[in-house]
Order: structure tokens, then sequence, then C-alpha cells
């Protein structure tokens, strides 16, 4: 099995450097033979470098916050077989700086905001080579704004998941020191917003005139950078104050004993194209056995998901958006997430510390000379796993 895992890993690190090495090749193509506009780098601001970036331009304010909480993170259970050093307890310590432009140059476009050098401003550890707009060529045609834009994108602002935990945070921290009224509009990259964007901005009372996702450059430009603290094999956690945001937008208002949602939920995969559930037609035979419904969280308004989340005693599912909602349920429930063999994510395990859930996890069943990457491969659950993780939980 170990042996297994260490093949997987070295495989798809290749893959992932022959990836770097041809975008970066098409890169230097493009910008100094081709002279295309493409982002000519990535300043990896903190609260340590703020200065030297902005401190010498009168026309920028540097504003800093360092939040750090005492909460006791609850180590998972799982399966001897089945351990992942990024799911243990970790710190919740975050770094946020707001740079506030007062001038023009700055620019929006592509998710991101750029410098008038054309460099994209975002957070530390993050390399230029990782970001999306790295191998996309910049707009040529920029909107003039009279007033004041925020930020309020990242490279998937169009993901659920990222959405609630890396997105709206920033709205917090900016309105700390800026007054809301200031602000005229907030740039939400990835062209029309999908629904749970309009809801979600609806209720923060953001107009939708307020919001801007095309090219633009306005008077005065803000932005601001949450870095999170590295821990557990190189990973980045949400944070609890993310986590509190966001769940007081949408945390079910009336009595979850009054609803008519399972109270052992197992969540199904929506319309997507990987991490699917291969033999699902036998988890689902042994949950329904052991008393699970299953729903998908599909074509659903976030209110509506966040009741059945908080109305659920018990939830499994497969690592994906859908457990976002994990923002909305009450403390002490049961969560069992399944991942596809080789995949390592400790977000969703964030979300049930700060609930306080009875968390667990279970790793799927390697698929022979299966050539997807972890992060995008489908899973094959073993029942006899499964059945003893639930047992474990105390569900049987």
């Amino acid at each position: 099995m170990a042996n297994s895992l260490v093949s997987n890993y070295q495989r798809a690190y290749l893959r992932d450097l022959a990836s770097k090495l041809y975008n970066k090749l098409k890169y230097l193509i493009k910008v100094y033979i081709l002279f295309k506009p493409y982002a000519r780098g990535v300043i990896q601001l903190s609260i340590d470098n703020a200065e030297r970036y902005f401190g010498n331009d009168s026309d920028i304010k540097i504003h800093k916050l360092v939040t750090e909480e005492d909460f006791l993170i609850q180590p998972p259970k799982f399966l001897e077989s089945d351990f992942l050093e990024i799911i243990t307890p970790f710190k919740n310590e975050v770094e946020s700086v707001i740079i506030d432009a007062r001038k023009e140059g700055f620019a929006f476009s592509n998710n991101h905001i750029l410098t008038p050098e054309l460099k994209v401003i975002y957070e530390k550890d993050i390399e230029f080579e990782q970001l999306p707009v790295y191998r996309e060529e910049l707009s040529a045609n920029y909107q003039k704004l009279q007033g004041t834009m925020a930020y309020l994108s990242n490279t998937m602002p169009q993901n659920y998941g990222h959405w609630f935990i890396y997105t709206l945070p920033m709205l917090e921290i900016y309105w700390k020191f800026i007054d809301k009224q200031e602000i005229d509009y907030y740039y939400i990259g990835g062209g029309s917003l999908p629904n749970f964007q309009k809801e979600t901005l609806v209720a923060l009372g953001i107009k939708e005139e307020q919001v801007v996702t095309f090219p633009s450059k306005p008077d005065r430009a803000i932005t601001c950078v949450i870095n999170r603290k590295i821990q557990n094999n190189g990973h980045k956690y949400p944070t609890i104050f993310a986590y509190r945001f966001a769940r007081n937008l949408f945390l079910s208002k009336d009595n979850y004993a009054n609803k008519k949602y399972p109270k052992r939920l197992y969540v199904k995969r929506g319309n997507v194209e990987h991490r699917e559930v291969i033999n699902e037609n036998e988890v689902l035979e042994y949950l329904e056995s052991i008393g699970f419904e299953s729903l998908t969280m599909q074509g659903r308004t976030i209110q509506e998901q966040a009741d059945i989340y908080y109305n659920a005693d018990a939830i499994i599912s497969v690592c994906g958006s859908a457990l976002t909602n994990l923002l909305f349920i009450r403390e002490k429930i049961t969560v069992i997430e399944m991942f596809p063999f080789g995949y390592l994510d400790g977000f969703y395990y964030a979300l049930s510390s700060y609930a306080q859930a009875n968390y667990l996890y279970l790793i799927g069943d390697e698929i022979p000379n299966n050539p997807t990457a972890p992060h995008f491969s489908n899973l094959k659950v073993n029942i006899n796993k499964l059945k003893q993780i639930c047992k474990l939980a105390d569900l049987v």
C-alpha cells in the first residue's frame, strides 16, 4: 500500500514538472518574442514586505491585520492503513494586508488585480507559474471607472468552496479599515455570475450595479491579501474567521427538527466529470441499509443547502465543493469524508473541526492503470472499509 502511494505521487510529480516546463517555454515565447500582453510576474504580498513594494508611494496606504485564535482542533478518526499527515490538528494563524491605491494605473483583469507594471498582487508562497493568469493573455481594452473598486475574486471565483472560504473573508477585512459606503464597485472575475454568487451578494447587501466582471481601471483600487500559515505537509487550511463570516450569512434560522430532510445524509456528486464513485450502487445499497438517504446539491439555493446540512446528524460524501456546506452543520454531528487514492486535502477537515464534528475519513482503493491525477481521479470505495469506518463512527 505504502509503495503504491509513493509511486502514485512520483508519477504526479513528473507530470506536473513536465507541464510547468512546457508552460514556461510558451510564456517566454509569447512575452519576449511575440510581445503579447501578459502579466509580468507576481508580488507575493505579506505584512513583512508590503512597505518594500508600496511603502514609498504617498498615494498608497497599507493596512495590516494579524489574527490568531487558540481553537482546539480534534484529531480525526481513520482506519490504520489510511493515515494522512495533512489531516492532523493545525493552528489558526492569519496575516492580512490591504493595499489602498488612490491612483490610476492599477487594473482588474483575468480574475486578478495588476499593478501598473502588470504584476499580479497575490498571497505569499504562490509562485507565478501556479496562477492561471500566467498562461492567459491580458485584455487590450479596459473600461475606465470613476470611484473606488475592491478586489473580490481569486483564481477560481466560480468555485463554490473558493468563493465562501477564500473570497468572502476579504469583505470582513475591507470593512474593518474602510467604510463600506466608500466602496463603489467590487471586481469579481469569471464573467457571468453563478446563482450562488448572486444569492450571496444579496445577503451581503451588495447591489448588482456594484459588481464588475469585465477588465477595468478605477480611480482607486483596493485589494486584500490573506496569508494562511503553511502547516502539516505544506498545507494551508481554511480559517475559523472565514468559517464564521460565511456561516452567519446562511445559517438555518428555523428549528431543524421540523425539516423534512435526511438525518443521515449521503451527498451524491453533482454534474461533474471527476471524483465520481465508480461503485456507487454498492455504496448506496450499504448506506441505505443503515438508514442513509442520498441527495445531490446540484441546482439548490445556498439557503436550501444550508438547511439540509443543518438538519443532518451524520453526513458521508466524497471530497468536493458540496462539502463546503459543512459551514452550516450543527456541532458534534458525524462527518465521513471519502478520498480518491492518492488525493490530499484538509479543507473539509478544517470546516468540520470548527463545528466540533466527529470527523472521520476513508481512502478509496487504488484503481489499476489509472492515468488521471489524484485530484481529478474517480473513487472506488472498499465496502468492507466503509463498514469498518461506519462502525468506528458509531453509526452501526
